[in-house]
């Protein structure tokens, strides 16, 4: 029985996150995804306009795995704690998975698409929004949109910081995960001291 569209774009899925998970993002190709998977090159873009819609599908199930993840954090009835617990998750999350994270990070970095689907910029605000529950309770004499506006700041950072620990050579004498830590507390100190002194 002949396999459905929807059955062969799963199959191409599973195959193209085994690659990543294996050799990385440099050794996914179309060619190399069609020898791995016996799928033609051709088929494989009857049911991807593109590698990188290809690569934005990984990178959905990757940020589900993520949420996930992040979404076991213990809660507390401190607020620091819970947000350096989040902390500790996504940083856990993106050491195990580094290939994939690498895949992700990258995506934002060279991809050629216009625009995200919805649907994936939906996962991104739902991990974000994780985040800004504890923010808001930290900030909550804080106006609204300076919140919104520290929790997008906040998140843009965690992003960027998350390079340095997908990196094997650079840095290597760094305890990254230290150094993570260190950047994500001072910067909710200095909200805190901003919002203390009426300056947030």
């Amino acid at each position: 029985m002949a396999k459905s569209k929807e059955e062969i774009r799963l199959d191409l899925v599973v195959k193209a996150r085994e690659i990543l998970k294996d050799k990385g993002l440099d050794y996914l190709t179309a060619r190399k995804l069609s020898d791995y998977s016996g799928y033609s090159v051709g088929t494989i873009y009857n049911q991807f306009k593109s590698m990188d819609n290809l690569i934005m599908w990984e990178n959905c199930l990757t940020l589900d795995e993520l949420y996930q993840y992040v979404s076991k954090a213990e809660k507390t009835s401190d607020v620091y704690k819970n947000l350096n617990n989040l902390l500790e998750k996504f940083v856990d999350f993106v050491l195990e998975n580094k290939s994939l994270w690498f895949t992700l990070y990258n995506f934002h970095f060279r991809s050629i698409m216009e625009k995200y689907e919805i649907s994936y910029l939906k996962r991104i605000v739902k991990i974000i929004k994780i985040l800004e529950k504890n923010l808001f309770k930290l900030f909550a004499k804080v106006p609204s949109n300076e919140r919104t506006l520290s929790t997008e700041v906040l998140g843009i950072a965690i992003f960027a910081m998350s390079s340095l620990l997908t990196t094997e050579k650079e840095f290597s004498y760094l305890k990254k995960k230290y150094v993570v830590k260190i950047l994500f507390n001072t910067y909710l100190a200095g909200m805190s001291r901003l919002s203390k002194n009426g300056l947030f």
